[in-house]
C-alpha cells in the first residue's frame, strides 16, 4: 500500500508529501482479543457459585461485541500479543466499523500547512525571542550528539526542543527508524501498546493510537493525528497533534492526554 499525498504551496518551500515503498509508516496490524486470567478469592461456596453464574451471563450477552474485535482497529501489546480493540453495539459489526471511520474530508484538514509553517519557524527558533528557554541536556560521544533546552510556560504544558546529530546515518534511515512502531518496541520501554486507526491517502494524514506507561503514573493514552512532508531538499518533516476518533472510547484506566504537539525536522548536516 503506497502512501499517497498532494503538493505543497509553493510559499513553504517543500516538496510533495512523502510516499512509502510498499507500506505506510504506522504498520497496519490484524486484530484479537485480549485474555485474561481468574483472580482467586476467599469465599463460602454460594457466594463463589454466584459470582461464576453472573460471569457466564455476562460473557453470553457480550459474545457480539468480542466478535466485532475481528472487523476492528489494530492493537498489539509491547510484547507483540494481542490487546484490546474498542467494542460496538448492533448485529452488523461491519456497519458499526465503517460508521465509526471519520470522513476522509475532516482527517484531511486536523493538520493543516499553517502547522508545517509554525513548525519550521519553531525549529529555526523564530518563536523563541520572547521566551526563556533553559539548557537541560548537552552530551556528546564521537559519532553522536543531544542538547535540549526548555521553556517553562506560566500557561500550558513545558515545551523542549532538542538537536540529535548522527555521524554516518543516511536521512532515509533515520526517517524510517522514527515511523517503525513495530521495532519502536525494541528500544522505547514506556511503548505498551500501539496501533493504526484510520489512514487519508489524499492528504497523507494518519491517525493512530498509543498507551504509554511511565513509573509510578498512571497509564498515559494518546490519540494522534500526524502527517509527514518532504522538502525539495531531501530533509523530513513529521507533525502531530492529539485529536478524537471514534473508535476509541476513554477507559478509566488510561489517563488520556488532552494536549499534545510535536514535530521534528530530518536534515543532512552537521548541525542545525
Amino acid at each position: 500500500m503506497n502512501f499517497f499525498g498532494g503538493t505543497l504551496p509553493s510559499e513553504l518551500g517543500l516538496g510533495s508529501l512523502v510516499r512509502s515503498s510498499g507500506k505506510l509508516w504506522g504498520k497496519k496490524v490484524d486484530v484479537g482479543v485480549a485474555r485474561g486470567g481468574w483472580t482467586n478469592y476467599t469465599y463460602t461456596i454460594g457466594v463463589t457459585l454466584i459470582i461464576l453464574t453472573c460471569h457466564l451471563l455476562n460473557k453470553l450477552r457480550c459474545f457480539p461485541r468480542l466478535l466485532s474485535l475481528y472487523y476492528s482497529a489494530s492493537v498489539y501489546d509491547s510484547n507483540g500479543q494481542r490487546g484490546s480493540a474498542p467494542l460496538y453495539s448492533g448485529s452488523n459489526p461491519s456497519a458499526h466499523i465503517s460508521q465509526s471511520l471519520l470522513p476522509q474530508s475532516r482527517i484531511s484538514t486536523i493538520i493543516s500547512d499553517l502547522d508545517l509553517k509554525n513548525l519550521i519557524e519553531d525549529l529555526d527558533e523564530k518563536l523563541h525571542y520572547s521566551e526563556k528557554w533553559e539548557q537541560v541536556i548537552d552530551r556528546r560521544e564521537d559519532i553522536f550528539s543531544y542538547t535540549a533546552k526548555c521553556c517553562k510556560q506560566k500557561v500550558g504544558p513545558h515545551k523542549y526542543i532538542s538537536i540529535t546529530v548522527f555521524e554516518n546515518c543516511s536521512i532515509e534511515m533515520l526517517r524510517d527508524f522514527y515511523m517503525d512502531n513495530d521495532f519502536r518496541k525494541t528500544w522505547d520501554k514506556t511503548l505498551a501498546m500501539y496501533g493504526q486507526l484510520q489512514v487519508d491517502k489524499g492528504s497523507g494524514t494518519e491517525i493512530g493510537w498509543m498507551v504509554k506507561k511511565f513509573p509510578l503514573m498512571t497509564p498515559r493514552e494518546y490519540v494522534l493525528a500526524w502527517k509527514v512532508w518532504e522538502g525539495n531538499d531531501g530533509s523530513f518533516y513529521c507533525y502531530s497533534k492529539e485529536c478524537e476518533h471514534p473508535l476509541i472510547h476513554r477507559q478509566k484506566k488510561y489517563a488520556r492526554v488532552a494536549l499534545f504537539r510535536s514535530g521534528w525536522r530530518i536534515k543532512a548536516g552537521s548541525f542545525w
